[in-house]
């Protein structure tokens, strides 16, 4: 029975109903790569943000370092 009316359901589908499902499909997937790509951009800027601050708080605390040996 459901073998039937899946045949059913495919006869009467026209071949301008696929092509514009596919293209649908093709531009779904184009916003798909887009959202992923932006999402990995932001990741990498925001890790390229974090290795900067840790850099420039490393050097604080060898400056403050020194500044206490300095005192001794």
């Amino acid at each position: 029975m459901n073998f039937l009316s899946n045949s059913l359901l495919l006869a009467q589908v026209s071949a301008d109903d696929v092509a514009r499902e596919v293209a649908r499909l093709q531009r779904n997937y184009e916003f798909l790569s887009y959202g992923l790509t932006a999402a990995w951009v932001i990741l990498v800027v925001y890790v390229l943000m974090m290795v900067a601050r840790e850099r420039t708080l490393k050097r604080e605390i060898a400056n403050l370092k020194a500044m206490l040996e300095e005192k001794r």
